[in-house]
């Protein structure tokens, strides 16, 4: 397996507009065939990201990690992980990416879903973030970075 990273920018991710008040998922990755993912809790994860129309969004914004295999029904994501917007709006990109602040934006997984804290995802598998807050997203300006093996059949 080789280190790689989780982001918004891969060839495979899809990024879209948010509901308000509504767990929606804002990036999903389709895990390509013949490819396998992992990832691990624990690491910092890097987030971007504008109200639609500009500014921060609302403190009460959570996100998350989710996934659905390929027998679930379309709206049915399995959250793994639920964390709170509030440390990456105080913190720039270029502050994210240098290690010193990274405590408070460790990923945790749900210790029922995951319980080894680690995740591999097949190529007929889904992973989404997911968002839920009071404001929209500007979905041009989302970017999301996170660590993952790749394993390549």
């Amino acid at each position: 397996m080789t280190d790689e990273a989780l982001s918004t920018e891969l060839s495979y991710a899809t990024v879209v507009q948010n509901l308000a008040d509504n767990t929606t998922p804002v990036t999903t990755w389709d895990v390509p065939e013949g490819t396998a993912i992992r990832i691990a809790q624990g690491h910092p994860a890097i987030i971007d990201v504008d109200a639609a129309g500009g500014g921060n969004l609302s403190r009460a914004t959570s996100l998350g990690l989710a996934y659905r295999e390929p027998n679930d029904p379309l709206d049915a994501w399995t959250v793994i992980s639920d964390f709170s917007i509030a440390p990456f709006n105080t913190l720039s990109l270029k502050d994210q990416q240098s290690g010193e602040n990274a405590q408070r934006r460790r990923v945790r997984f749900d210790p029922e879903r995951v319980p080894e804290g680690r995740l591999t995802l097949e190529d007929a598998d889904e992973l989404a973030l997911v968002v839920n807050g009071p404001d929209q997203i500007d979905a041009t300006s989302l970017f999301f970075n996170y660590p993952m093996q790749v394993r390549n059949r």
